[in-house]
């Protein structure tokens, strides 16, 4: 009998259906907090799957390890730090935030375009008085940077608000409904300028690091509003702020950053069009919220399903540094 190791809590309920899925193949042990070390370390030299995210350096303990679930849809933790065993199976949860990471970033479109940031300033002065006029979304183009689960979330929601809408992904095989063009990366340079608000969910890749230079940030409209939900080495945040200072953008909202935490002294804190959050659009996993038992209903299936010798979903192709692609 095989034996499982999860790393990250949860109630009775799930430990039972986790189990109740795996019967007789598998049986899984559950990380207490008082563990000693020598407790976890020996529970990750016995443990055929892990579900949860275990630092690179405990796979040095992992005599067994067949599969891993990651809770987490980007895994370049694991795939850059090269200590993954090459012989076990990485599996994401790519699919599982699309709604509640859609849901934070038209927020931010939303605030930047009606200047909520501006009021809720005006507000801690007890100031009444109405800013400069704001910015429409109707008739706009949309242009969705990683047209992928949380991406295509976004563009679904937007499409009664928008105009147009261009959807931007490594292999352009597809174009659901809710986009009326669909292109890859070699065609992003024709297709920014057109665009009034651009939403960035692309994973971190060599491809995609610094993807937004200066030439390319320079070649969005000087109004466009500038969204990023992905990972922050997408854009090049230094010749973002030259551009904040010469007045460029709407606004940027930036979710997340290049390092996180951001420094103190990053300049971007005192950009009055920026608005930032701390890689917090995930941060609704308490217990018993929709995304816990969501999240919880997809490794339960894959892990069951992977029991019964059947094909895991979401396995990382750590050659492109997410979920595989299949055509």
């Amino acid at each position: 009998m095989k034996k499982g190791l999860v790393l990250f809590p949860c109630d009775e309920q799930t430990r039972h259906r986790l189990q109740d899925a795996a019967k007789d193949r598998c049986v899984f042990v559950f990380k207490e907090k008082d563990w000693s070390i020598e407790r976890y370390r020996s529970e990750l030299r016995d443990a055929d799957i892990i579900i949860g995210e275990p630092r690179n350096e405990d796979f040095q303990y992992c005599e067994k390890l067949e599969l891993m679930q990651s809770p987490s849809s980007g895994v370049n933790y694991y795939v850059q730090g090269g200590c993954f065993p090459k012989e076990a199976i990485l599996c994401c949860m790519t699919g599982g935030y699309g709604n509640i990471l859609a849901e934070h970033l038209l927020g931010m479109v939303l605030s930047l375009c009606r200047r909520l940031p501006e009021y809720r300033d005006q507000q801690h002065k007890h100031e009444w008085k109405l800013c400069l006029y704001d910015k429409q979304l109707e008739g706009t183009t949309l242009l969705v940077l990683g047209a992928g689960d949380i991406g295509t979330t976004v563009a679904r929601w937007m499409r009664p608000m928008v105009g147009r809408i261009i959807g931007v992904r490594r292999v352009a095989r597809e174009k659901p409904a809710c986009y009326d063009e669909m292109i890859t990366l070699e065609a992003l340079d024709d297709y920014l300028p057109q665009a009034d608000i651009i939403v960035c969910a692309l994973p971190h890749t060599p491809e995609t690091a610094c993807l937004l230079n200066e030439s390319r940030l320079r070649k969005m409209k000087k109004d466009a509003v500038l969204v990023n939900g992905g990972r922050g080495s997408l854009i090049d945040q230094k010749a973002l702020c030259r551009l904040l200072d010469e007045g460029w953008f709407w606004g940027v909202g930036l979710e997340v950053t290049s390092p996180e935490p951001l420094p103190a002294t990053d300049p971007l804190w005192d950009q009055p069009r920026v608005i930032i959050t701390p890689h917090a659009a995930g941060n609704s996993f308490a217990p018993g919220s929709p995304l816990e038992r969501k999240i919880w209903d997809f490794i339960i299936r894959n892990v069951g399903s992977y029991l019964q010798g059947n094909e895991p979903e979401n396995r990382v192709d750590f050659a492109a540094g997410y979920r595989e692609t299949r055509i």
